[in-house]
């Protein structure tokens, strides 16, 4: 069977798309540039000039009427994740789009409805769940190489300038949790499938009103184990990203999960592991696994299931710390 090209059009001309999507696309086979719409058209112009977008569109509508478009990468800020990612849905293009899946677990599952009313795919751009680094840890998870899980520490640091206008916006669905932290919440429940931990306590240190800029979440999970998720982005922050899970019988320490093909580091020292595991970019293999899910059916680790998930824990971690849901009215 011959595979047709997956044409896909941007909307709005978020920094993210060029590593998230221009640059793996120009060696990822099955897929093209096909369009781009955006607010400001100068800056839509600029994007498919610089990466060679065939078609720039006045608006997000005429994008997502085009017929020459197949599916839609969706970078736009949060509180419009799910909005357009329905639109897009409802128009006959399968979407990627960019984390979190939506502002809140309600909006979440609003698109997941979409999902099963069109029959279209949808992916959540957690890149890092596609790089072979995932695969290597769940192998020796599935193997019960560590013993029985005992607790699990993840962590996700960065600083964000508190200029940001997206990030650092309550009202655009910002927030530490929201950007960085979604990691550390979706790392914690990979390494404990069918174990979805319950928020115990959460404390957020706010920047603007409502955003928190520096969180610590406290979580357990249904056999007992323990687990603590941490994210920050104040000025000062250091870089750093890791999980760790502590086993009965041994520890296994993530250095990097988050963007391995910059470097990563997996350790297992009762059982004499220590390897860096190869790949290419994680936005590569999930460019690929999009591809294939909409050639060929494909499952994804990334699809709604997995997104609700996510932000029910999210939602769950605002309300314990006492802030507001991001998409709440305000």
């Amino acid at each position: 069977m011959v595979r047709m090209t997956l044409r896909i059009g941007v909307l709005g001309a978020a920094r993210i798309s060029s590593r998230a999507l221009y640059i793996p696309a120009r060696d990822t086979d099955g897929v093209t540039l096909a369009g781009i719409a955006a607010r400001d058209r100068d800056r839509s112009q600029a994007h498919a000039d610089q990466y060679g977008i065939e078609q720039v569109f006045d608006s997000y509508d005429d994008l997502l009427a085009g017929a020459e478009i197949d599916a839609i990468y969706n970078p736009l800020p949060i509180s419009l994740h799910h909005v357009w990612t329905i639109k897009a849905l409802e128009s006959g293009k399968h979407v990627l789009s960019e984390k979190p899946f939506a502002a809140n677990a309600t909006l979440a599952r609003a698109i997941t409805e979409a999902v099963d009313r069109t029959g279209m795919v949808c992916m959540e751009a957690f890149h890092w769940r596609y790089h072979p680094l995932a695969a290597r840890i769940g192998q020796i998870l599935e193997r019960r190489a560590l013993g029985e899980i005992r607790s699990v520490e993840a962590v996700f640091d960065v600083f964000i300038d508190p200029a940001d206008r997206v990030r650092q916006s309550l009202e655009l669905g910002g927030g530490a949790l929201m950007d960085l932290g979604c990691y550390p919440v979706q790392w914690a429940r990979f390494v404990m499938p069918g174990q979805e931990p319950e928020v115990r306590s959460a404390t957020m240190v706010e920047g603007q009103p409502g955003v928190d800029v520096d969180t610590t979440i406290v979580v357990e999970y249904p056999n007992g184990a323990s687990g603590l998720l941490k994210t920050k982005m104040t000025e000062g922050t250091e870089p750093a990203a890791y999980l760790t899970v502590r086993g009965s019988e041994a520890t296994m320490e993530v250095q990097n999960p988050l963007a391995p093909h910059n470097g990563n580091r997996l350790r297992v020292e009762a059982l004499g592991i220590d390897e860096e595991v190869a790949g290419r970019t994680t936005y590569h293999h999930q460019l690929e696994a999009f591809e294939r899910a909409v050639a060929s059916g494909e499952p994804i680790p990334t699809g709604g299931a997995d997104a609700v998930a996510n932000m029910e824990l999210i939602d769950a971690a605002y309300r314990a710390a006492g802030l507001l849901l991001r998409g709440a009215d305000l």
